[in-house]
């Protein structure tokens, strides 16, 4: 069995000294008693932006969710760029890298491509039980990359700076490739405006192997809790065979 926190907070764009500050906050008053996983969402501090400066990660920001891991004794995970990639990190309950991917489709409406790097390969980690495969964002409307490592993957993770505009198609690709992987899928998305008008609603969820709605966030803050379990993955695939090993 595995906790897992789903971070979802309102963000101010491009304000990373009030995003810590709310971070610290909400955190404050969240019981992660037994968590084992903390999430967080696509530019955890920053939101989304094409503003490199902004969205780079400062010794100070890795340093801000290092001392979170320590302080907490919890795995993390947040968002950020760094070398001109959007990057997926995780950190142990240490505070030690364990792992990171970057973002491999980049979001071309909003020319995302012309200011990142795209990432060149799919990763996945050992994470308490799970096999994890992380992605980020517009990486979701991309199934073949999914399929590519189902075999090895028990839980993908998505994190997200979604309009709520598109909503519709957020939750409906996660649970299409909860069930076409037979794998758990969390998608973990923003709240909050940026300076487009583009509004970010959250509704940050996790779906079983069978494409069940385990936890749904709708557009509340805070630390939302998953229980999720790897032996519901082996006996989904064993019942109802439809992946070849």
């Amino acid at each position: 069995m595995m906790k897992i926190g789903i971070f979802q907070y309102r963000m101010k764009w491009e304000d990373k000294k009030s995003n810590k500050s709310k971070i610290l906050k909400i955190l404050d008053i969240s019981d992660l008693r037994g968590v084992d996983w903390i999430i967080f969402p696509e530019m955890s501090l920053s939101g989304f932006t094409t503003n490199i400066k902004i969205a780079s990660l400062t010794d100070e920001d890795i340093s801000f969710f290092v001392s979170l891991a320590k302080k907490y004794h919890i795995n993390l995970s947040f968002g950020g760029v760094e070398n001109k990639y959007n990057k997926f990190i995780t950190l142990n309950r240490n505070g030690d890298r364990i792992s990171e991917y970057s973002k491999i489709n980049l979001f071309t409406p909003a020319r995302e491509d012309k200011v990142y790097k795209k990432g060149k390969r799919i990763i996945t980690f050992d994470m308490e039980g799970f096999s994890v495969t992380p992605f980020i964002c517009f990486d979701l409307r991309f199934p073949e990359n999914f399929m590519k490592v189902r075999l090895k993957t028990t839980l993908y993770v998505v994190i997200a700076a979604w309009p709520y505009s598109r909503i519709e198609h957020w939750t409906t690709l996660l649970r299409a490739r909860s069930i076409e992987n037979q794998s758990y899928v969390i998608g973990v998305n923003s709240i909050g405006e940026d300076n487009f008008g583009n509004e970010y609603k959250g509704y940050s969820c996790c779906y079983s192997p069978n494409g069940e709605l385990v936890l749904d966030c709708q557009s509340r803050e805070g630390t939302s809790i998953a229980d999720i379990n790897p032996e519901t993955v082996f006996n989904t695939r064993e019942n109802f065979k439809i992946i070849e090993t």
